[in-house]
C-alpha cells in the first residue's frame, strides 16, 4: 500500500514538474522577439563584438580576442559575447539571435533550481521554488533581453548545481570550478563576490573530506587557470599598465576609467560614507523592488509581486534555523546561506540596481519559497493558497508585460524603429546618412546594420565627447564610413540623409524629403536622391 502510495505521488510530482516547466517556457517565449522591440546599445554591442570576433579575430577596437572588451570605453564583460559567436555563426547576426541564449539559460535554469530545493529540502519544497522562479517578474523580464550580465544567475546557479551534485560524485567539482571562474566574464561584480562565495564555503568543503583531494585540486588549479586573465586585467587597469598580449589573447587598457573602479567604494574619496550610502540603497531597492530603468521591471509587480521582501525576511531565520539546529545538509543549506551573503556584500560595495544586484534574486526567491513551505507546516492550505494567489499576479503581470503602455515604454528605451531605419537609409541612398546626436549610441547600430570591418574606420575615428563630462567613458565617434552623428555635420550637404527621433526636423528647410517612418524615427530622403 505504501509502495503504490509513494509511485502515486511520483506520477503527480512529475505532472506538476512539467506544468511549472511549461508556464516557465510560455512565460519566456510569448511573443519573443517582439516583446521588448528594438536592440538595446549593450545588447547590439555585445552581438557586433561576436560578429567581429567570428568573421576577423578581433573586436570592433580591433582588440584580438579580448578577455574583456572596451566596448564604450569603460569596458563591457565579454562571456555573453563568446556564447554568441555560435549562434551568430549558424544564424546570422539579428535581435532573435542575440537573445536566444538568454532566453534559454532562463528556460534551463528551471530544472536546476528544483535539483538545489530537492537537494536542500524536499521534493515539495523544490517544486515550490521551481514555480516561483517560473512565474518571478524579475526573471522573466530579465531573460527576454540580452545585456551580458543578466547571463550571471544562470553562470552562478549552475556552478552551484555542480557543487551541490560534487558530494555525491567528486568530479562535478571540477564543472562547479569551471563555472564559477566563468562567472568572472559575465558581470564584474563577480570580482568580490566569488572570493567571498569560495572564503566562505570552501574550508568546508575541504575539511568534510567528501570529495576527494585529487578533484579539489583540479578544480582549483582550473578555476586559477581560468581566472588569471581577468586577474591581470584588473592589475593592468588598476594600475594604469600597458596591455598585454598571451598569444593571440589580448588583455586590454581601458581608455577611461574602469567600471568596476568608478562604482566600487575602494576607489571613493571617502569610502566609509559611500558604504552606508550603498547599504541605503541596498535596502530600498530589495523593499520597493523598483529601480529607475524601465528595462528591469514592471511597474507594480517588482521582482516578485512587490510586497513579499518580509516573506524573504522569514525565509531566511528558517535557512539559519535549519544550519543552527540540525546536521542534516548542514553544508548544503549553509551554501545556500553564503550565496546569499555574497550577493550582499556586492549591495555593500556598489550602489546597486536590478542589473547590478542581479545574483541575490534567485536566493531571495528561494527563501521566500521556504517561509511558505515552513508555514504549510503549521497551517494547512498555505501553499495551496499562497501558489493560487501568485498565479493570479502572474497572469496580471502578463497582461501589463505585454500590455500597450509597457509595450510604448520599452519601445523608446530599447530604440525601436532604429535598424531598420538605417537599413532603408542604406538601401535607398549613396550619400551621407546622418543619425539623430539625441539618439545614445547610435553608431552602434550603424555597425550592426553595415558591418564594416574595423579597418576601414579605427584609423579615421574622432571621438565627440561631452564638454561637461570630458572623461565620459560613453564616447561617440564622429563619423564612420558614411554615416554622420553630429546633425551640424551634414548641414551644408543638400543630399544628406537624416535618421531622426519623431518631431525633429532636418537642418536644411529649403531640401524637399521623401519621410519614411520607423516606429520611432523618421527617415529623410532628399526627393533628388530617388
Amino acid at each position: 500500500m505504501l509502495q503504490i502510495k509513494s509511485l502515486r505521488q511520483i506520477i503527480q510530482n512529475y505532472w506538476v514538474f512539467i506544468f511549472i516547466l511549461i508556464i516557465g517556457i510560455f512565460a519566456r517565449t510569448w511573443e519573443f522577439g517582439n516583446i521588448p522591440a528594438g536592440l538595446n546599445p549593450d545588447e547590439a554591442s555585445s552581438g557586433i563584438e561576436a560578429y567581429y570576433i567570428y568573421k576577423y579575430g578581433i573586436d570592433r577596437n580591433g582588440i584580438s580576442y579580448p578577455v574583456h572588451l572596451i566596448s564604450w570605453g569603460s569596458g563591457q564583460n565579454v562571456f555573453y559575447t563568446y556564447l554568441l559567436i555560435p549562434f551568430v555563426a549558424f544564424a546570422g547576426l539579428s535581435a532573435n539571435v542575440i537573445r536566444f541564449p538568454i532566453m534559454l539559460s532562463g528556460i534551463l535554469s528551471l530544472p536546476l533550481i528544483y535539483y538545489v530545493g530537492k537537494k536542500l529540502f524536499d521534493e515539495k519544497l523544490a517544486l515550490l521554488v521551481m514555480f516561483f522562479l517560473a512565474i518571478s517578474p524579475w526573471h522573466i523580464v530579465n531573460t527576454r533581453w540580452a545585456v551580458e550580465s543578466n547571463i550571471l544567475p544562470f553562470v552562478f546557479l549552475l556552478g552551484f548545481t555542480f557543487l551541490l551534485a560534487s558530494h555525491h560524485a567528486g568530479i562535478w567539482f571540477i564543472f562547479s570550478c569551471l563555472c564559477f571562474a566563468l562567472c568572472l566574464y559575465t558581470y564584474g561584480t563577480t570580482y568580490i563576490a566569488i572570493p567571498v562565495f569560495f572564503m566562505l564555503t570552501l574550508p568546508l568543503v575541504f575539511f568534510r573530506g567528501e570529495i576527494k583531494t585529487k578533484y579539489i585540486v583540479i578544480g582549483l588549479l582550473l578555476f586559477s587557470l581560468i581566472a588569471l586573465p581577468i586577474l591581470l586585467f584588473i592589475i593592468i587597469n588598476t594600475l594604469k599598465l600597458d596591455p598585454l598580449r598571451l598569444g593571440s589573447i589580448t588583455i586590454p587598457r581601458l581608455p577611461v576609467e574602469a567600471r568596476y573602479e568608478s562604482l566600487a567604494v575602494f576607489f571613493e574619496s571617502n569610502p566609509l560614507q559611500s558604504l552606508f550610502h550603498n547599504i541605503s540603497i541596498m535596502l530600498k531597492l530589495l523593499w520597493e523592488q523598483e529601480d529607475a530603468f524601465i528595462w528591469n521591471f514592471v511597474e507594480g509587480f517588482g521582482y516578485f509581486y512587490k510586497f513579499t521582501f518580509p516573506l524573504a525576511i522569514v525565509g531566511l531565520f528558517y535557512l539559519i534555523h535549519f544550519i543552527k539546529n540540525s546536521k542534516e545538509k548542514l553544508l548544503e543549506r549553509w551554501m545556500l546561506l553564503a550565496w546569499l551573503i555574497s550577493a550582499v556584500v556586492i549591495g555593500i560595495v556598489h550602489p546597486v540596481n536590478l542589473t547590478r544586484f542581479n545574483l541575490i534574486f534567485i536566493p531571495i526567491i528561494f527563501l521566500i519559497a521556504l517561509c511558505i513551505w515552513k508555514f504549510n507546516q503549521y497551517f494547512k492550505h498555505t501553499i495551496i493558497f499562497t501558489v493560487s494567489l501568485f498565479f493570479i499576479g502572474f497572469i496580471f503581470f502578463n497582461l501589463a508585460y505585454h500590455g500597450k503602455a509597457y509595450e510604448q515604454k520599452s519601445k523608446e528605451a530599447f530604440n525601436a524603429g532604429i535598424i531598420p531605419a538605417i537599413q532603408y537609409a542604406s538601401e535607398n541612398s549613396d550619400s551621407l546618412i546622418c543619425i539623430s546626436d539625441t539618439i545614445r549610441f547610435g553608431y552602434i547600430y550603424t555597425l550592426f546594420v553595415s558591418k564594416i570591418h574595423p579597418s576601414e574606420y579605427l584609423n579615421q575615428l574622432e571621438w565627440i565627447l561631452p564638454e561637461e563630462h570630458p572623461l565620459d567613458p560613453a564616447r561617440t565617434p564622429r563619423a564612420i564610413n558614411i554615416f554622420r552623428f553630429q546633425i551640424a555635420d551634414c548641414a551644408l550637404d543638400p543630399n544628406a540623409v537624416y535618421i531622426l527621433k519623431l518631431k525633429e526636423l532636418p537642418p536644411n528647410t529649403e531640401v524637399k524629403y521623401k519621410i519614411k517612418r520607423f516606429i520611432k524615427y523618421d527617415v529623410f530622403i532628399p526627393k533628388n536622391e530617388q
